[in-house]
C-alpha cells in the first residue's frame, strides 16, 4: 500500500503541475495561439507502399512515430523494444531482456529494417531491437498486417527504423548525457549514456554522423535485487553498448542523388554474476529456482551482439518521366549466447553445458520504380521493381565441462576445448519482382491492388545432428569410436505468387475508412529447424515448406487539426502451416491451420489547448487445430495478451512538457487450459503454454528548457510494481522456471541534451 500511495501522489502532483504550467502559458497570447493552431497534416511514409504516400492514402494500418515520440520516451539505457511497445498497439510488450523473442505483431512474425535493410533473417535471432540507439533514430514507419510488398518475412507486419539524416544548418552538433538510477540510488545499479552527433548541409553534400556509448550496471527488481541473468535469451545486466551512424548525401543534379550509410553497433556483457542453480545445479531437476544472482561466475567469453552495415540509395526523379530508386545493401551480425544446460537425449537423459555463437551475412539490392499515369482521366500511380537478397548463416556451439559446471552450482564454466557445429551451414537466396497500383476511381475512393512473385532457395551443407556430435564427444573422452551420423546436404526451392487488393475510401478530408487483403511468406528458420532432426533425415522441398499468411483488415481513422487522432482496425488472418516451440527446445513445423483475429485502436484528443489524452488497445486471439480437428489457443509467445496503454500530456509548443502513461497487460490461462486438454500426434505436437497474471506499469516522463538545451526527467514504474513480464511467465514450460525472473522496479531517469 505505501508504494501505491507515493505513487498516487506523484501522479497527482504531476497532473497539478501541468495544470499550473498550463495556466501560466496563458500570457504568452498570440504567438502560442499561433503555435497550437498550426494544421498537423497526415504524415508521409514510403515503408507501405514503397513510395512516398499520405498516411491517408494508404489501404491499410500505418503509423509513423516521429523524433520527438522516441526521445520523450528515451532515458539513459532504454532500449527501443520498451519503447515501441508503449507506442504501437498490435506490438507485443517488451521482454525486458536482450532478445524481443516472442515480441509479435498480430500474432505474426515482424520484419524489421533500419533505413529499408532487413534486420530479420531466415536465421532469426530476435535481436532486432537490440540493434540501434534511439539516439539515433530519425522516426519509425509500422505497417500492421501481412504484406506482399516486401516479400518473406512480413507476415505480421513491418517496422522500418529511419536514421537521421542531417539537419538544414550549415554545421550543427547535439550532445547529450544522461544516467538512469534504480529505486535505491546504489551506483552499482547506475545506467550512464553519452551522444554526441554532428550534421552539416554545404548545398550538394550533406551528412551525419553520430556516435553513443551507454554503460550499464545491475538491473534491480522492485525489491532492490539484482536480478539474475537470464540464461536462455541472455539479459541487459553489466553491458556496454557502441552505437556509431553516419550518413552522407551527395546531390549529383538536381534530379539525381546518392546517399551512402553506415553503422557499427556493438553490445557486449561482462558480468561477475550468475542464475541460481541451486547445489549441484538441482533446479535442472526440478527442483524451484531461488531467482537470485549469485556472484562468482567464471566465464571468459560471454554474450554479445555485434552488426556492421553499409548501404547505398540512388534516387533519379526523372528517368524517362519515371522516378527510380535502387537500393544495395551488405550487413553482417555476430550474436553469442548465455551458457546453458540441458538434456540431449530422450532416452536416459543425458547433459550437456553449451553455448552458442551465430554468424549471419547479408547482401542485396532492392529497386523500385515509380510512375504517375492519366487513365481515364483519373491518377495512376504504378510502382514495380525486383529484390534481390544472399544470406549466409552459420551457427557453432562451444562445449563446458559438466561436473565443473555442477560442482560450481552453475557458476564455473569451463570449456573442454570442444566446438560443435550447432545446425547446418545455410545459404538462402530470395527474388522477388513486384507491381503495385493505385488509382483513383472517384474524387474521394481509390483502389490499391498488387501482385509479388516469390522465389526462394534455401541450401544446406552436409551435417550431424547435435545430439550425434555430442555422443561422438562423450564416447571420445571414454575412449570409445563413433561415427556420428551425418544429414546429406540438401536444397529446398519454393515459389509463391502473393496478392493485395485494398479500397480507400474518404469520408471527409480528415477521415476515411479502409479495406484490405493482403498475404504474407516465410520460410521458417531452417539453420534452427534442422538442428533436432534424427538420423536419417532428408532435406527437401516437401519437409521444410513455407508458411504463406491470408490477412484481412478493416479500418477506420482519423487525422484532425491540432492533434486530433483516431483509429479503429479490426483483422483477421490464416495460414495452413504452425510453429511450434517445444519443452526440448527444439522447433517443430505442424502441418495444421492457424487462424488469428483482434482488433487494435488508437486515440488522442486535445482537450484543452496544451493537454491532450489518448491510449491504444491491442486485442489478439489466436488458435489452432489439433490432431482431433478441434480448435486450441495459441500460447502467449505467439499471441500477445490484451495490451492497453492510456496517457495524459501537455505541451507548450516551446520544448516543455510532461506525459504520464500507463501500460497494462490483462492476464489469460486459456491456452494452458487448451494444452492440457488439445489431442497430439506426430504432426502437431504439444503445446508449450504457461498461465499469464496480468499487470500494469506507470510512468512519469517531464521534459524542461533549461539553458541553451533540454532537461529531461522520467520516472518508470512509477507503482513500484512486482510483477512478471508476459516472455518471463510465457516461457517456463519452454525454458524452465530459472528464466521466469522478475521485473524491473522504479526507475530514475535523467539526461540534459543541447543543439549547437
Amino acid at each position: 500500500m505505501k508504494h501505491r500511495s507515493i505513487a498516487t501522489s506523484i501522479t497527482v502532483l504531476s497532473l497539478a503541475v501541468s495544470g499550473q504550467l498550463y495556466a501560466d502559458t496563458q500570457v504568452s497570447g498570440d504567438t502560442q495561439q499561433s503555435v497550437q493552431t498550426t494544421k498537423q497534416l497526415a504524415p508521409i511514409v514510403t515503408t507501405a507502399t514503397r513510395s512516398a504516400q499520405s498516411i491517408a492514402e494508404i489501404a491499410g494500418t500505418v503509423q509513423s512515430i516521429d523524433q520527438a515520440q522516441i526521445q520523450q520516451q528515451a532515458a539513459a539505457g532504454r532500449k527501443i523494444a520498451d519503447i515501441l511497445a508503449q507506442l504501437i498497439p498490435s506490438l507485443g510488450a517488451s521482454s525486458g531482456t536482450t532478445s524481443n523473442y516472442g515480441q509479435t505483431m498480430r500474432g505474426r512474425q515482424i520484419l524489421v529494417m533500419i533505413d529499408g535493410v532487413p534486420q530479420t533473417g531466415s536465421r532469426d535471432l530476435s535481436r532486432q531491437f537490440n540493434s540501434i540507439s534511439p539516439d539515433m533514430i530519425e522516426r519509425v514507419e509500422v505497417v500492421s498486417g501481412a504484406t506482399s510488398i516486401y516479400g518473406s518475412g512480413a507476415t505480421g507486419g513491418i517496422i522500418n527504423i529511419i536514421t537521421k539524416r542531417a539537419s538544414d544548418k550549415p554545421l550543427g552538433f547535439e550532445t547529450k548525457l544522461g544516467v538512469t538510477s534504480g529505486n535505491d540510488f546504489n551506483h552499482d545499479a547506475l545506467v550512464y549514456e553519452a551522444m554526441q552527433s554532428m550534421s552539416f548541409n554545404q548545398g550538394a553534400l550533406s551528412g551525419f554522423l553520430g556516435a553513443t556509448y551507454t554503460k550499464r550496471g545491475e538491473i534491480q527488481d522492485s525489491h532492490g535485487d539484482r536480478i539474475a541473468p537470464e540464461p536462455a535469451q541472455t539479459d541487459r545486466s553489466d553491458t556496454e553498448t557502441i552505437d556509431v551512424n553516419g550518413r552522407m548525401t551527395f546531390k549529383l543534379t538536381d534530379q539525381q542523388s546518392l546517399s551512402v550509410g553506415a553503422q557499427y553497433y556493438n553490445d557486449e556483457q561482462d558480468s561477475d554474476y550468475g542464475p541460481d542453480y541451486g547445489k549441484n545445479v538441482a533446479v535442472l531437476f526440478g527442483a524451484k529456482p531461488s531467482l537470485k544472482a549469485v556472484k562468482g561466475l567464471q566465464l571468459d567469453d560471454q554474450p554479445f551482439t555485434e552488426r556492421y552495415g553499409v548501404n547505398a540509395q540512388y534516387r533519379n526523379e526523372n528517368l524517362f518521366g519515371q522516378i527510380l530508386n535502387i537500393e544495395t545493401y551488405y550487413r553482417n551480425e555476430k550474436a553469442r549466447f548465455y551458457p546453458f544446460a540441458a538434456a540431449y537425449t530422450r532416452a536416459a537423459p543425458v547433459y550437456a553445458v553449451l553455448q552458442s555463437e551465430n554468424e549471419s551475412k547479408v547482401a542485396g539490392i532492392r529497386a523500385a520504380m515509380e510512375s504517375n499515369l492519366n487513365v481515364a482521366n483519373r491518377n495512376l500511380k504504378l510502382t514495380y521493381g525486383v529484390d534481390y537478397d544472399h544470406e549466409e548463416g552459420s551457427q557453432e556451439a562451444d562445449r563446458y565441462n559438466l561436473n565443473t559446471f555442477i560442482a560450481s552450482n552453475g557458476l564455473n564454466i569451463k570449456s573442454t576445448g570442444t566446438n560443435i557445429a550447432y545446425g547446418p551451414e545455410v545459404t538462402v537466396e530470395n527474388l522477388g519482382a513486384f507491381l503495385q497500383g493505385d488509382y483513383t476511381l472517384t474524387d474521394r475512393l481509390n483502389v490499391q491492388a498488387g501482385i509479388r512473385y516469390q522465389h526462394i532457395k534455401s541450401d544446406s551443407d552436409a551435417f550431424s545432428p547435435t545430439t550425434e556430435l555430442l555422443i561422438a564427444d562423450d564416447r571420445a573422452s571414454a575412449g570409445q569410436s563413433y561415427s556420428p551420423a551425418v544429414i546429406a546436404a540438401g536444397s529446398v526451392k519454393h515459389n509463391a505468387t502473393l496478392f493485395n487488393i485494398g479500397p480507400v475510401f474518404k469520408l471527409t478530408d480528415q477521415q476515411q475508412i479502409f479495406a484490405n487483403f493482403s498475404q504474407g511468406f516465410s520460410l521458417p528458420d531452417m539453420q534452427r529447424v534442422l538442428r533436432d532432426v534424427q538420423a536419417g533425415f532428408v532435406v527437401q522441398s516437401s519437409n521444410v515448406e513455407p508458411i504463406k499468411v491470408n490477412s484481412y483488415e478493416l479500418g477506420w481513422r482519423l487525422q484532425g487539426d491540432e492533434g486530433l487522432n483516431l483509429g479503429v482496425t479490426g483483422f483477421y488472418n490464416t495460414s495452413d502451416k504452425v510453429v511450434q516451440f517445444k519443452s526440448d527446445r527444439s522447433v517443430n513445423v505442424a502441418d495444421t491451420d492457424q487462424r488469428i483475429y483482434g482488433a487494435e485502436a488508437n486515440v488522442s484528443v486535445p482537450v484543452l489547448e496544451q493537454f491532450s489524452i489518448g491510449g491504444t488497445l491491442g486485442y489478439t486471439r489466436g488458435e489452432f487445430k489439433d490432431a482431433s480437428g478441434q480448435w486450441r489457443e495459441l500460447n502467449a509467445l505467439q499471441i500477445s495478451p490484451i495490451k492497453g496503454t492510456v496517457f495524459g500530456e501537455w505541451q507548450d509548443g516551446n520544448g516543455n512538457s510532461l506525459r504520464v502513461q500507463t501500460l497494462a497487460i490483462k492476464g489469460t490461462d486459456k491456452a494452458y487450459k487448451d494444452s492440457l486438454q488439445a489431442v497430439y500426434d506426430a504432426n502437431v505436437q504439444p503445446n508449450a503454454a504457461a498461465k499469464v497474471k496480468g499487470y500494469a506499469v506507470m510512468d512519469v516522463i517531464a521534459n524542461a528548457k533549461v539553458g541553451p538545451g533540454t532537461l529531461g526527467f522520467g520516472v518508470y514504474n512509477v507503482w513500484n510494481t512486482d510483477y512478471k513480464t508476459v516472455y518471463s511467465q510465457a516461457v517456463v514450460p519452454v525454458y524452465g522456471a530459472i528464466s521466469s525472473l522478475p521485473a524491473q522496479g522504479r526507475t530514475y531517469g535523467l539526461s540534459y541534451s543541447v543543439k549547437y
